[in-house]
C-alpha cells in the first residue's frame, strides 16, 4: 500500500496526511521516502496543529513540527504510570501547560484546554498537583501521628532527602538568612515541589484533600475524602517567618528577585478556597455571587481571558482615549475581594509562643479556622508612567484608585475605606498588584499579590495583606480579588439581602 501512496500527487499526500492524530505521525515514518516527505512538509505540520490546537496569532515563525513534537510527547509522558518517570520530565510538562494555556483561545471554546482537562482528568496525572511541601507536610506528618494535628513538628529535612534524590539545584541560601536564621525554613525551596506548585495553581481547582488511590478523575480528585490539608496550608499561610523585605511580603522569592513563590502561591489558593466553599455552605444565599472563578480547570489562567460586557461609554469611543481605555491591565470596573485572617492572640500565640520549632522545622499544623470578609472594591485607574528600571519592560506602570465596601458582613468598619495602588509587570513578566487601604486619610493595610495567569488574567489576584509598616508581629493573612464588572458604578448584588 506504501507505493500507491507514494504515487499520488505531493498535494492530494498533504490532504490525506493532514488529517492523521498527530500521535500517529512518527507512525507513518515507515520508510524513507514517506519519512522524507513528512519531515520536509512544514506546512503540514503547521496544519495538523492548528487542527487540533487553538491558532498561534502573530507567530507565524513558530517551529510547528518542533511545537507539535512537543505536545505529542507530553501526551505520551502523562499517560506513563510510573510517576518517577513523570516527575522527572515536570519542566517539560509545565512548559507545555504554560504554552498551551498563552496560546489558548478567549472568544470561543479553547482547543487548549480542552486538551489539557482531557489529559489531566485521569489518576496518572494526580501526583503531578499533589508534590509540593504542603503536601509532603501532611503525608509525613498524617502517617507519623495516625491523622491528628494536634503535635509534633516535621523537620524540613525529612522532605530535603527527597529532594536530594531529585538534584536540587536551588540551595545557595547565603543571601537569604537573616540575623537569627528564621527565615531558613522557607529558603529550602525544591525546584520539584515549586514546578508541582505551579502547575497546580494553573490547574485552579484547589485540592483539599491528600487524594487516596482509588480517585480516578479530577471530580474524585476534588471530592476524595482523604486527610484534610487546610490545617497545614493554614500553617504555612500564617507563618509570619516567610516575610521579609526580600520578599516584598507578598507570594515571591526570599531572594529579593520578585520571583513568584508558586508554593506560597498555592498555598494562599488553597485557605482561600477552603474558607470562602466553607462560608457558601453555610450562607447559600449568596453563595454563587461570592465563590471566585476557581471550579473550572485552566479556565481563567489564560492572558485576557476576562471577558465582561463592555461599560455602555465604551461604545462610543472619543478621538483621545482615557485613562482607562489605554490601561493594558483593564483596572476600571468593580472588582469582588475577600480577606481572612486569624484572631490576632491565635496568629501571635501560634508565631510567637515560647515552644518555637527550629528554623529547619515547619510549625504545628493549625485547627483554628479563620475570620472572613467578602469586600466590593470599585477602582478607577488614574494616571499611566513608564516603567521603573526594576519593573517589566513590556507594560508601563498604571496608579489607580477607589472605594472598598464591606460586602459581607454588611457592616464592618475594617473593610470601608479608599484603596489606592498599582500594577506593574514584575522583571520575570508576571503581574503585580500592590493595594493600599486609607482610613480617614492615613494609610493602614498593604497587599502584594499576583494577578495568575497574566495580563486580564480571568482567574483574578492572589496574595498577602499586611501592615503597611511590615510589622514583623503582624497581622497578616491571605487575600484574593476578582474581577466582576467593567462598570465601576455596577453594584455585583445587593448588600444587605
Amino acid at each position: 500500500m506504501a507505493p500507491n501512496l507514494l504515487q499520488l500527487p505531493h498535494e492530494i499526500l498533504h490532504c490525506i496526511l493532514a488529517h492523521v492524530n498527530p500521535q500517529d505521525l512518527a507512525a507513518l515514518r515507515c520508510c524513507h521516502e514517506l519519512s522524507d516527505f513528512i519531515g520536509n512538509d512544514d506546512l503540514l505540520f503547521k496544519e495538523i496543529y492548528q487542527k487540533h490546537f487553538d491558532d498561534c496569532h502573530g507567530n507565524d515563525d513558530m517551529d510547528w513540527k518542533l511545537e507539535l513534537q512537543k505536545l505529542v510527547h507530553f501526551e505520551k509522558t502523562l499517560a506513563l504510570s510510573e510517576d518517577q518517570t513523570k516527575t522527572r520530565h515536570l519542566i517539560e510538562i509545565v512548559h507545555c501547560v504554560e504554552h498551551l494555556l498563552k496560546h489558548a483561545a478567549v472568544d470561543v471554546s479553547s482547543s487548549n484546554i480542552a486538551f489539557l482537562n482531557r489529559l489531566f482528568d485521569s489518576q496518572k496525572s494526580r501526583d503531578l498537583l499533589c508534590n509540593s511541601s504542603v503536601f509532603e507536610f501532611a503525608k509525613k506528618h498524617s502517617s507519623s501521628k495516625g491523622g491528628s494535628t494536634d503535635s509534633g513538628q516535621i523537620s524540613t529535612l525529612d522532605f530535603n532527602v527527597r529532594r536530594e534524590e531529585r538534584g536540587n539545584e536551588r540551595s545557595d541560601t547565603s543571601i537569604l538568612t537573616d540575623s537569627d536564621g528564621s527565615a531558613r525554613f522557607f529558603e529550602a525551596h525544591d525546584k520539584y515541589c515549586q514546578l508541582s506548585a505551579k502547575l497546580h495553581c494553573l490547574y485552579g481547582v484547589p485540592i483539599q484533600h491528600l487524594p487516596r488511590a482509588s480517585a480516578n478523575s479530577r471530580h474524585n480528585l476534588r471530592a476524595n475524602k482523604g486527610v484534610q490539608l487546610h490545617p497545614y496550608v493554614r500553617s504555612l499561610v500564617y507563618d509570619l517567618r516567610q516575610h521579609s523585605e526580600h520578599s516584598l511580603w507578598g507570594p515571591f522569592d526570599l531572594d529579593g528577585s520578585d520571583s513568584i513563590d508558586w508554593e506560597k502561591l498555592e498555598s494562599l489558593m488553597m485557605i482561600l478556597s477552603y474558607n470562602i466553599q466553607r462560608f457558601a455552605d453555610r450562607y447559600s444565599a449568596h453563595g454563587l455571587a461570592l465563590i471566585p472563578p476557581w471550579d473550572e480547570p485552566f479556565v481563567g489562567a489564560t492572558p485576557y481571558s476576562l471577558r465582561l460586557p463592555p461599560r455602555s461609554s465604551d461604545i462610543e469611543r472619543p478621538l483621545t482615549l482615557p485613562i482607562d481605555l489605554r490601561d493594558p491591565y483593564n483596572v476600571t470596573g468593580v472588582w469582588m475581594r475577600v480577606v481572612c485572617f486569624l484572631d490576632y492572640r491565635v496568629l501571635f500565640t501560634f508565631n510567637f509562643s515560647e515552644d518555637q520549632p527550629l528554623p529547619t522545622e515547619s510549625r504545628l499544623p493549625i485547627d483554628t479556622e479563620e475570620a472572613i470578609r467578602f469586600i466590593v472594591v470599585k477602582l478607577h485607574a488614574t494616571s499611566i508612567e513608564q516603567p521603573g528600571e526594576d519593573d517589566g519592560q513590556e507594560l508601563p506602570v498604571v496608579h489607580f484608585k477607589g472605594t472598598s465596601t464591606s460586602a459581607l458582613p454588611p457592616v464592618d468598619p475594617n473593610a470601608n475605606s479608599k484603596i489606592r495602588g498599582t500594577v506593574r509587570l514584575t522583571r520575570q513578566g508576571d503581574v503585580r498588584w500592590t493595594t493600599l487601604s486609607v482610613f480617614h486619610g492615613e494609610e493602614r493595610w498593604r497587599s502584594e499579590a499576583i494577578q495568575i495567569g497574566g495580563v486580564q488574567a480571568g482567574r483574578g489576584v492572589v496574595g498577602f495583606w499586611f501592615d503597611k509598616d511590615f510589622d514583623p508581629y503582624g497581622p497578616a493573612g491571605p487575600t484574593a480579588f476578582w474581577k466582576v464588572s467593567n462598570d465601576p458604578d455596577e453594584t455585583p448584588f445587593n448588600i444587605e439581602e
